[in-house]
């Protein structure tokens, strides 16, 4: 087994043809042909199929690319290391994040990074929590940042809380609902979430039963981000928001804080990261911007 054949199977996988990996790769469509032939005689199983989306890894195929994906991501962040010792500047650096977190100091922390590190390519993913996890444990994130309840657990690395952000019950301005003060007030309103748990559901209707109240008959899960949002600014439904997103972003400024008997519980803001024997530089460098603008 080869890094160039690993190479070839992850470039394949995230194109969809040989042709194409032989592109990205900048070698000949035989030269891609030939590495998987030997990747397939050397483990002795078909590693790719081809299906109407074009050339996908088979279940042997997928086991190996996590683990290719992995190698290969570790063998660029070791040249890029290496040319940083020797005085180059460049590289790249994977950031995952979920949507509540890019309003948390992120911005402030990339300017900061980009004074130090002006010619690292820099990738923002906002990726769902089981996206940061899996991508997190196949490498191909070099740090995660997400807005938590509760402190998440990933399959490999560590996770560190940065900051905690208030939060609170909004509405669009000008929503029937801008002027409720009670639950009660509340139980015919459309109640949306991001959370892929059942855990914001259990938690509205125990905050309704705890007031001896029915619950909303709508609560409604959107997974999707962006439709949250258009959601969020284009009907009356009720969310949670962070106060400091309220305060700082011109999204939040467009929302009513809602005046309720009670309050969500806070949102942690928490980091990510693979051991840190494996932060590259500039990876340690954008933790260390983080830090230092989400310090209280």
């Amino acid at each position: 087994m080869k890094i160039q054949q690993l190479r070839a199977l992850v470039a394949i996988a995230s194109s969809g043809s040989i042709n194409a990996a032989a592109k990205v790769l900048h070698v000949t469509q035989p030269a891609v042909t030939k590495a998987m032939q030997e990747l397939e005689a050397d483990f002795g199983v078909r590693l790719l199929e081809r299906n109407p989306r074009g050339v996908v890894p088979t279940a042997e195929g997928e086991v190996l690319l996590r683990r290719a994906q992995t190698v290969v991501r570790e063998l660029e962040r070791a040249q890029e290391e290496m040319a940083q010792i020797k005085g180059a500047r460049e590289g790249t650096l994977v950031i995952g994040i979920t949507p509540i977190a890019g309003t948390a100091g992120m911005t402030e922390a990339f300017i900061a990074f980009r004074r130090h590190w002006p010619l690292v390519n820099v990738e923002f993913r906002e990726l769902g929590f089981n996206q940061l996890n899996e991508q997190l444990r196949n490498r191909t994130l070099d740090l995660a940042f997400g807005a938590f309840s509760k402190p998440p657990t990933i399959d490999a690395g560590s996770v560190s809380e940065l900051v905690a952000f208030e939060t609170t019950f909004v509405t669009r301005a000008g929503s029937a609902y801008a002027d409720a003060r009670t639950l009660e007030a509340l139980q015919s309103a459309e109640w949306i979430h991001t959370d892929v748990t059942d855990a914001y559901l259990a938690y509205v209707e125990a905050m309704y039963r705890g007031a001896d109240l029915a619950p909303p008959q709508r609560i409604t899960r959107c997974t999707s981000f962006a439709l949250f949002y258009a959601l969020t600014f284009n009907t009356d439904a009720v969310c949670n928001w962070t106060r400091h997103s309220l305060e700082s972003t011109a999204q939040g400024r467009t929302l009513i804080a809602l005046n309720l008997p009670v309050e969500p519980p806070p949102l942690h803001l928490y980091l990510l990261s693979p051991p840190a024997a494996q932060l590259t530089r500039p990876a340690e460098y954008f933790v260390h911007c983080i830090t230092q603008t989400t310090r209280p």
